[in-house]
């Protein structure tokens, strides 16, 4: 089937926009005889559901939990949020999943061809579909009612948009490329460093124009789009060629004043970290679930992917997704020799070997291996700050971080140290002895300073990440950034497609652009070596 979501959907965003605030993701048609934007697009209700369903393409595959808004993508197991986090973390030294579906192998192993991979699938096909939603919405929000606040409603529709176009530039290079001002059959592609300038561009024109910060939880606002260009910033060498440090600590100084560390990490990953004040300073966008309303699997099955045994209302779960070696290694132990998830001493580290039963080491193999290898990295809990249950038992209330003040601590330290002007080495210092202060509990272990930082070729500052940022989805441009990724010098479990690990072709720093895409637009170019 011809998947041309960037005219087709056109049709859709008309029929399955929903109604409700974000935070509810009420899902409800319009009017099921609607057939074009123009119908569709007629009150003020109508602008906000379809403004609605452009942020909701992260949570939800369609409709209700089972559907899907694209043909031939499986609403439940290409969830954008799913794949995405799967793309970012299983294909890493994090994470590997031990399920035996056709797919897993290839993603665990960076050994994925150009032949159709669900995960790629979702990932490319559901961003173009914001794409698509989103460049409808804006050939229609000039003849929104007055009561619409116009210039909002279009920068937040641009800043979805830009998301979109970020992953896609991220995993894909050169997606095709267009908006609500160059519709065509058959779109053609920008180079990377193009589309780059284009979404910094992008969302430096919107800024004015979205709430001030913090004006409502997880819409865009104005320090949003600092969070997005800083991360752009930090990996501007990968994406363009040419660093940008200097800008991504501008970016980070911007954001800073505006948000503070919640006083206990684990909480950042309970149900209630959408209406916990703690969590509320730190978090500055997320993608929003609820276990009422939200019923999806995009991070029902992150969490009941990583546990194995239930307890107080979360559901028993799957336990296919394991921690590697190399993620466990990165934390304190009281005891080295020995290591047992309740002697971690830097309390980041949140993981269960099921009751003693698995070795944290996987050296033997992946798929299958559900009872013996790889603990479950469980940070993410659909259990409440307070301990109870959320409200349904496999459903989750837990949103998902997609920034947060931590990881902008650490972009504007690694942006110091590696150079960038306009910040100061002390105050960086100070940011990553905060983040270790409440990973510790106390001041008493050991501080860093401008030396550690610095030291190993930033070695110290990616470790860090790893400990405060892990299973957030960071770790493949993480990896990419330092060289680390492809390199037959840094190896992981399953790397390679061998058990334990090998270099890979360069080639595998991009995803390949779908064959659906290939095969209906003779435009577009695939990327080397695919």
């Amino acid at each position: 089937m011809k998947k041309k979501y960037y005219i087709v959907a056109i049709v859709v965003s008309c029929l399955i926009c929903f109604t409700g605030c974000i935070g509810d993701l009420d899902v409800q048609p319009l009017d099921s005889t609607v057939v074009t934007g123009e119908r569709a697009y007629t009150d003020a209700a109508s602008y906000t559901k379809g403004l609605n369903k452009i942020y909701s393409v992260w949570a939800l595959s369609g409709q209700n939990g089972s559907d899907s808004d694209i043909a031939d993508l499986d609403g439940g197991k290409t969830v954008l949020m799913r794949c995405w986090w799967t793309m970012q973390e299983q294909t890493t030294d994090e994470c590997k999943n031990a399920s035996n579906e056709d797919w897993v192998s290839e993603i665990n192993g960076l050994t994925w061809s150009n032949s159709k991979n669900e995960v790629i699938e979702g990932v490319y096909q559901r961003c173009m579909f914001i794409v698509a939603l989103s460049n409808e919405f804006l050939k229609n929000i000039d003849h929104a009612p007055a009561e619409i606040d116009r210039k909002s409603y279009a920068a937040q529709a641009r800043f979805n948009r830009a998301l979109a176009y970020y992953v896609l530039m991220d995993a894909f290079g050169r997606p095709p490329f267009i908006t609500e001002k160059n519709y065509s059959l058959n779109p053609s592609q920008l180079s990377r460093s193009e589309l780059f300038n284009w979404i910094e561009s992008e969302l430096n024109a919107i800024r004015t124009d979205l709430p001030a910060t913090r004006t409502e939880y997880g819409r865009a606002d104005q320090t949003v789009t600092d969070a997005l260009l800083a991360r752009m910033y930090l990996n501007a060498e990968v994406y363009t060629g040419q660093p940008r440090y200097t800008d991504c600590i501008a970016a980070c100084q911007r954001i800073i004043p505006h948000y503070s560390l919640a006083k206990n990490y684990a909480d950042l990953f309970k149900a209630d970290n959408g209406e916990n004040p703690e969590t509320l300073k730190e978090i500055i966008y997320p993608v929003i679930f609820d276990g009422k309303k939200t019923q999806s699997w995009g991070m029902t099955a992150l969490i009941v992917g990583s546990r194995k045994e239930a307890g107080g209302g979360v559901r028993e779960g799957w336990s296919v997704f394991r921690s590697t070696q190399n993620l466990v290694e990165l934390f304190e132990f009281k005891n080295n020799a020995d290591r047992k998830p309740g002697e971690i001493v830097d309390k980041r580290g949140i993981f269960d070997d099921y009751n003693g039963k698995c070795n944290y080491q996987i050296t033997t193999g992946v798929i299958g291996n559900f009872d013996t290898e790889g603990w479950g990295a469980i940070k993410f809990t659909n259990l409440t700050s307070e301990g109870n249950p959320g409200q349904d038992v496999l459903w989750v209330d837990t949103d998902f971080p997609l920034f947060r003040l931590a990881d902008v601590y650490l972009m504007y330290a690694e942006s110091v140290a590696r150079g960038g002007e306009g910040g100061n080495i002390d105050i960086a210092v100070g940011y990553v002895n905060e983040l270790r202060d409440r990973a510790y509990g106390d001041t008493k272990h050991t501080p860093i300073d401008a030396n550690w930082l610095k030291a190993d070729s930033y070695q110290n500052i990616l470790n860090e990440r790893g400990r405060e940022l892990y299973w957030e989805g960071v770790r493949r441009i993480d990896l990419i950034r330092f060289g680390q990724y492809t390199s037959s010098s840094y190896t992981w479990p399953a790397k390679g497609g061998v058990i334990s690990g090998v270099g890979v072709k360069d080639k595998y720093n991009l995803f390949p652009i779908p064959v659906s895409d290939m095969s209906v637009n003779g435009k577009l170019e695939q990327n080397e070596g695919y």
